[in-house]
């Protein structure tokens, strides 16, 4: 549910991304989320119970006896021998065999080409055997090189998965990441399912930077293995981290700041009683050029033509600076309207210096005082959220809209008792203002009220009929409590009243596809909502999440690339990148391996 000091938009984004599975979650769920439907039950089984506590000793001995079962039995089919260990039978085994052979005490590291070709299977797996272990022994010992020398002997004798793994641990110890991945690789050609191939791989490639490179590897261990590889999860998780954040700060530094969808900004402006008053004329004058550019930027605001509006308060600023401030009535409020626009625009830095400019010009400037609170929000710097609201309380201890922003503040903490007083008192102030009352029924709903949350959005109808917000707010608050129906027909209300904004079609499409079968009316309601604004990230992200679970790989990707574009902050975008990396890791792997693919979903299916 809404949960944003002031940004409804965002409030919104939360309700829907929570019932879309897109809020913060693990590495696991995300790698888990795109996996054909008769895996994914199986990884969805494993996502939840990992993070329940143990139901009995029992149940945790048959676990780990079928740990150990299939530790074993990977074991066995690579032949694996651990690089820790030391064994003397290698040596003593190659020292007879090449006795026998050659009638002295040579060494099969001293045998030519031909000499090999001419041993018979058995014999040359021994000879390879032996040079191995010795391999082992060096290595144990760190003597890398030597270690290499006689992993090398050992595949001239034999082409085996394990001698490449083990050479490419001695060159991983050499920092030699190249010879790393190319070992690994010749061992996974070898045995495709060696997953202590794919982890050192994965790891030489997170070494060398190639962050996507090294999550499709930790991808593919933990897939192969049912997500019980825990150095292969919290690996991949780390290496996403770092993929996500990497590009995300590069492109936020690289970008220029532009503004969110027309609905994001609908919706933030919508959570206010206004944007500004306009300047009047006093009598026997003109307005000043700034005054005049001021309130053209709040009509052409109102008009949802935010562009022309952004240009007429940059001309207002400017008229300002020329006039040295005077004769403009509305100094503090045009750079207020300002630093509204560059904080839509995610330009924090600039939004709050146009903002201190206002309360420079008029220190008991209470629309700026909330406008900072949502900037200071947005760094997550609550106790400076509180100092702001606690000083615009002082300034004007009767304004609604504080008290709202304060009600916010509360519900952001979950003090909910503290929240709803705080709602109350906003409708109490000013009657005609909706979102307190939608707020205190969204609050009244998380605390277990919900006869009294029903009762609150009933008389908010009552009050306001044409308010499209509102029913479709109501429509979540339905679908949260189970009642599909009703919140179908809140959000068909809700379309009604508003066929120009795209919540309620996305709202209405997501709990058609969990409550129903009919995808084709859901695919449907997502393009009336992109065809309404054909930026609304949420309507981006549930097309995405719909194809995804359909099946439907390529589109879905091509939504989440779309959906990092759109992210406003470097978080979103953080998020953004890690749900469409985890996605494509794994679409990568069903396409590179469907054997593999196919013998899992078999076994799923036992």
């Amino acid at each position: 549910m809404a949960e944003n000091t002031g940004d409804k938009s965002v409030q919104k984004s939360a309700s829907v991304l929570e019932r879309l599975n897109l809020t913060e979650r693990s590495w696991k769920f995300y790698a888990a989320a795109s996996i054909p439907p008769a895996i994914a039950a199986g990884l969805a089984l494993w996502y939840y119970s990992s993070r329940a506590p143990v139901s009995s000793t029992k149940d945790e001995k048959k676990r780990r006896q079928r740990k150990a079962k299939k530790s074993k039995k990977t074991a066995k089919s690579t032949n694996e021998e651990d690089l820790g260990a030391s064994t003397t039978a290698g040596a003593a085994s190659e020292k007879s065999t090449a006795a026998s052979l050659d009638g002295d005490e040579e060494t099969p590291e001293s045998m030519t080409d031909e000499q090999i070709a001419a041993l018979d299977k058995a014999t040359a797996k021994k000879l390879a055997q032996s040079l191995k272990s010795r391999g082992n022994k060096f290595f144990q010992a760190k003597r890398y090189e030597r270690a290499i020398e006689l992993y090398s002997h050992a595949l001239r004798f034999e082409k085996n998965a394990v001698f490449f793994s083990n050479r490419a641990a001695c060159y991983a110890a050499n920092n030699d990441y190249d010879k790393v991945i190319e070992d690994c690789a010749s061992a996974l050609e070898l045995e495709p399912r060696y997953v202590k191939a794919l982890v050192r791989r994965a790891q030489a490639h997170e070494s060398t930077e190639r962050y996507r490179d090294s999550l499709y590897d930790f991808t593919t261990a933990c897939i192969l293995e049912d997500f019980g590889n825990t150095l292969a999860a919290s690996s991949a998780e780390r290496v996403l981290k770092k993929l996500a954040e990497a590009e995300a700060r590069e492109r936020v530094e690289k970008r220029s700041p532009r503004l969110p969808s027309r609905s994001f900004i609908s919706g933030y402006l919508n959570s206010f009683r206004g944007i500004g008053e306009e300047a009047k004329a006093i009598e026997g004058q003109e307005l000043s050029e700034a005054d005049a550019l001021y309130n053209e930027a709040l009509s052409l605001t109102v008009e949802h033509d935010y562009v022309n509006a952004i240009e007429s308060i940059e001309k207002a600023v400017a008229a300002v600076e020329q006039s040295q401030d005077k004769d403009v009535q509305r100094a503090a409020d045009i750079y207020s309207l300002r630093g509204m626009f560059n904080f839509l625009k995610s330009n924090l830095d600039q939004a709050l210096k146009d903002l201190d400019k206002a309360l420079e010009i008029s220190p008991k400037h209470v629309r700026s005082m909330l406008r900072k609170a949502n900037l200071v929000t947005e760094k997550k710097d609550l106790d400076g959220v509180s100092q702001l609201l606690e000083q615009a309380l002082e300034a004007d201890a009767e304004d609604a809209e504080t008290h709202f922003q304060m009600g916010q503040l509360h519900f952001l903490k979950h003090e909910y008792v503290e929240a709803a007083k705080y709602y109350a008192r906003a409708s109490e102030l000013d009657p005609d203002f909706v979102y307190p009352r939608i707020q205190l029924g969204v609050v009244q709903f998380k605390t277990g009220k919900l006869q009294e949350a029903m009762s609150t959005f009933e008389e908010a109808m009552k009050l306001f009929p044409k308010r499209s917000d509102l029913y479709n707010y109501y429509g979540e608050v339905l679908a949260e409590q189970g009642g599909s129906d009703s919140a179908l027909g809140a959000f068909e209300k809700a379309i009604e009243l508003d066929k120009e904004n795209p919540l309620p079609y996305v709202n209405q499409a997501i709990l058609l596809f969990q409550t129903s079968s009919d995808t084709e009316t859901a695919l449907k309601l997502i393009q009336n909502a992109l065809a309404v604004d054909a930026e609304c990230e949420l309507a981006v992200a549930a097309l995405s999440q719909i194809y995804l679970q359909l099946g439907i790989f390529e589109e879905s990707l091509t939504m989440l690339r779309r959906a990092v574009d759109l992210a406003k902050s470097e978080e979103e975008m953080v998020s953004a990148i890690t749900f469409r990396e985890t996605t494509a890791a794994q679409y990568r792997f069903m396409k590179e391996h469907p054997e593999l693919l196919n013998k899992m979903m078999a076994n799923a299916m036992k």
